[in-house]
């Protein structure tokens, strides 16, 4: 959806993108992953709004710092 603007699941075009927060206040806060105590990448939101299917897209932007503190180590 978020490249073709098509939903996967009904066809449907009237795509709408919410934007993520990760500023940890106000009422619609916190779509995010958390990348440390006061650190976090925020999480897209794509929807379709003729059947209500919709996808979580992290930024390009984020993806390092994702890997750097998600990734297993080795032990």
């Amino acid at each position: 959806m978020k490249k073709t603007g098509i939903c996967p699941k009904c066809g449907g075009t009237d795509i709408v993108k919410v934007p993520g927060t990760a500023s940890g206040s106000g009422r619609f806060c916190c779509n995010e992953v958390p990348l440390g105590i006061l650190d976090a990448a925020p999480v897209d939101r794509f929807v379709c709004c003729t059947c209500g299917y919709s996808e979580e897209w992290l930024r390009k932007s984020n993806l390092d710092d994702i890997r750097e503190r998600w990734a297993k180590k080795p032990k």
